[in-house]
């Protein structure tokens, strides 16, 4: 092997790093904030939906009414929120099924503010006092995230969580 007829190390002049621009800092931080600005504004809504849960009752419970909290969680508003609630099984102590109980209460909500939470009833036409084998619910919610202009629509199912005596202890979410 031979050795190559470049310069030796020790006679290389010390050479001094580029200059940097003074604009490169502010550069790099307007950056990372457009991104996160287009993050939380447009990628966000489209991730998240709203969240759903049931209020719990005071006292006993009836299982012809009952109370869900819808949340928005993202920063940007909900708008053209509307909800309905249907009955999706009802079925008496004694094993009658009842098909014909309406709802009475559907919601509209304009705009809904980022980070904020509304309680929203449902409530059945139908009143019996007697103790119930079984009942659930059917939330439907309809919404634009905002600056989506497309409609989405989210089901969610309510059973009843009913003690040995018949009542309404709570809901969980199905």
């Amino acid at each position: 092997m031979w050795k190559s007829g470049g310069v030796k190390p020790e006679s290389v002049s010390r050479q001094l790093p580029a200059p940097r621009s003074r604009w490169r800092g502010p550069l790099r931080l307007l950056l990372m904030m457009s991104v996160l600005f287009i993050t939380v504004v447009f990628i966000f809504p489209l991730v998240f939906k709203p969240g759903i849960e049931a209020v719990t009752p005071a006292q006993l419970g009836s299982p012809f009414s009952m109370e869900v909290k819808i949340s928005n969680l993202n920063v940007t508003p909900l708008t053209d929120v509307e909800y309905n609630c249907s009955v999706s099984k009802l079925t008496l102590a004694n094993g009658t099924q009842v098909a014909d109980a309406k709802m009475l209460i559907k919601g509209t909500i304009r705009s809904f503010t980022g980070r904020h939470s509304i309680n929203a009833p449902c409530e059945t036409a139908y009143v019996v006092n007697g103790p119930v084998k079984a009942a659930e619910y059917t939330l439907t919610l309809t919404y634009r995230a905002y600056p989506w202009p497309q409609l989405r629509t989210g089901v969610y199912r309510f059973a009843a969580q009913i003690d040995g005596t018949g009542h309404v202890t709570g809901w969980k979410l199905n």
